[in-house]
């Protein structure tokens, strides 16, 4: 063995790398570190390998297990390929794998480098020959009968990123068992013959088909479907503009076919961020949750008149909305809990006014979402919630489809909407078709989206939403923070009060404690059952019911260094003055009750 730094186990996998890795580019990178002597880094990038979250792997592109480079790409796709071969039957295989990318740097590499592994072992490959929505990969998969779909993209991630999401033969991301067991497989699998290394040939190859054309075609014509006939006649009818931003990322064209499909006009684009451009220029976080992401598509609007703001993520699976307030000369830019109300009222509505079957309905969302839709479900279905990501609710949405039940919609606050169970995943361009069709019927009623929000908050209850994050790098800070919840009044005893709050109701998920502990919050997850109801293990998260009306989820990320809080606050407000009000009581609330729970300033947390 070389011995590099002197540390045996860093040392072997250093030596191991280096044997392995064929990119010149990582190559270099490790080479420079082991030459500058950067013990530390090399052993976070190396000594641990990623694992599949709430958003299959995701990190920074360079060296190391950690990362994402060819090698990782190469084993995870070999540890794949073993996987399905040794659980699939000869039918599901030989209907091949489902390949995808976005725009970003490595992307279409890593695409193609996945491709090789499934031809080499005789197994076709659909593969997009451009840059596709991450949804069209869902729907592809279930369409082809394909075993597995694979997602190169690391969404709204900054630059620097990449990411590699599977979804399982029934086009919802992979969970346990399959995540854990194919990590297994990638153990096994860690040698990588040298033919992988060659894509000149993929392209080219027999078994790989371009499935561009015809995924887009079908995909179109499931759009059109999922509107009623008088909806796509009040889009025609209503011919309302909007602007539509890409973020950089892939969705355009796809926007601009779709918005075809449901009669709705064309989008006006903003140019600037109209194509793929993994530099991201005009952005400093390509997160369309971050406001100032929408600087330049309100100024076209403006520009142009156009009161309805359009914006996806940079592959297409999430939207942003946001809405022109004449009389207010002011924006409205929704939340995800916001738009994932009126989504919810709209698509249950429109489901009930055109079903007069006696069915169990159902709608979705994630524990640190808005309750707002039990609300609104009340009489008509039930809200289900699910943990966090919506690989959880995909499967959730499946599985009550499985029972003979009618999942219709599903949603998470950051702004993640899945409009119709066919693809069980957050969808943006589906949901941009949604919005823009409830828009149309509002704004021909002289309504607006704002206007039928209020009319929800009067019928169940106005409730706002503040949540926020602090970045923490330093996991025994993170690790402090929860032991100290836990022994908050004493050891072994959680928060009874927190800031100005009486605790009715705590659920600790990493611990599995419920106080009460016949408090029934969560039973329809029993009911789900197989898997969904399973130990929550994808790091802390732990939820309080207040008597004040609050609640409040505070978890960490799977994806990202930050430790992150939700808070709901349900109260009677039935005007904006009213509303503003609440909110402001609401925020000393959460205030008060965040640095009394996790001490921000004692901890050094960075808000």
């Amino acid at each position: 063995m070389v011995v590099y730094s002197g540390d045996e186990t860093l040392d072997r996998a250093l030596e191991r790398w280096l044997n392995i890795d064929m990119c010149k580019a990582t190559r270099s990178e490790v080479l420079e570190d082991i030459e500058a002597r950067r013990w530390d880094k090399l052993k976070k990038t190396m000594l641990s390998r990623q694992k599949f979250g709430t958003a299959g792997l995701r990190g920074r592109m360079g060296a190391g297990y950690m990362c994402m480079n060819d090698v990782v790409v190469l084993q995870t796709a070999q540890g794949i390929c073993s996987y399905i071969q040794k659980i699939c039957n000869f039918e599901q295989i030989q209907s091949g794998v489902v390949i995808g990318y976005d725009g970003r740097y490595n992307s279409r590499r890593f695409a193609e480098l996945t491709a090789k592994v499934f031809v080499t072992s005789s197994i076709p490959v659909h593969l997009f020959s451009d840059v596709c929505p991450t949804p069209l990969v869902s729907y592809a998969t279930i369409s082809y009968g394909a075993a597995v779909g694979i997602m190169v993209t690391a969404s709204h991630n900054p630059k620097d990123d990449n990411g590699y999401k599977v979804y399982w033969s029934n086009g919802s991301q992979i969970i346990a068992p399959h995540d854990e067991n194919i990590l297994d497989e990638i153990y096994s699998c860690l040698d990588i013959p040298l033919e992988h290394w060659n894509t000149n040939d993929v392209t080219g190859h027999e078994l790989v088909k371009d499935c561009t054309e015809d995924v887009t075609h079908k995909y179109m014509e499931y759009i059109q479907s999922c509107l009623h006939e008088e909806v796509l006649e009040q889009n025609r009818l209503a011919k309302i503009s909007t602007v539509y931003s890409a973020m950089h990322g892939v969705g355009y064209e796809y926007v601009v076919k779709a918005f075809r499909a449901a009669n709705l006009q064309t989008p006006i684009s903003v140019i600037e961020q109209q194509s793929p451009n993994p530099e991201f220029p005009t952005v400093k976080f390509p997160n369309p949750e971050e406001k100032e992401c929408l600087d330049l598509s309100k100024k076209l609007a403006e520009e142009r008149g156009i009161n309805l703001v359009l914006v996806n993520d940079p592959d297409a699976d999430r939207l942003a909305v946001a809405e022109y307030d004449k009389e207010a000369k002011s924006w409205k830019v929704f939340t995800g809990n916001e738009m994932g109300s009126l989504l919810g009222w709209w698509i249950l509505n429109q489901h009930c006014s055109h079903n007069t079957v006696d069915e169990e309905v159902y709608l979705l969302a994630s524990f640190v979402s808005s309750k707002m839709l039990r609300a609104i479900a009340k009489g008509k279905g039930e809200l289900v919630e699910t943990l966090t990501g919506f690989k959880w609710m995909g499967n959730a949405t499946l599985l009550l489809q499985q029972q003979g039940k009618v999942p219709l919609f599903a949603f998470e606050e950051a702004i993640g909407y899945m409009c119709n169970p066919r693809v069980p995943d957050k969808d943006g361009v589906s949901a941009a078709v949604q919005v823009a069709s409830l828009a149309s019927k509002l704004y021909a009623n002289g309504s607006s989206l704002f206007d039928q929000l209020q009319a929800l908050y009067r019928d169940y209850g106005y409730h706002i939403s503040l949540n926020s994050y602090f970045t923490v790098k330093d996991q025994n800070i993170v690790q402090k923070i929860f032991r100290r919840i836990r022994n908050f009044h004493g050891p072994g005893e959680y928060p009874r009060v927190v800031g100005p709050c009486e605790v009715t109701f705590m659920n600790d998920f990493a611990a599995g404690v419920k106080i009460p502990e016949d408090n029934n919050k969560d039973a329809h997850l029993k009911v789900l059952g197989t898997g969904l109801d399973q130990d929550y293990t994808s790091g802390e998260m732990i939820t309080f019911s207040c008597s004040s009306g609050l609640a409040v989820t505070v978890r960490t990320s799977g994806t990202e260094p930050k430790l992150k809080y939700y808070t709901e606050f349900v109260c009677r407000a039935p005007t904006v003055r009213e509303q503003e009000e609440k909110k402001v009581i609401m925020e000393e609330m959460v205030k008060e009750f965040i640095e009394d729970l996790l001490q921000p300033e004692a901890n050094g947390l960075v808000a």
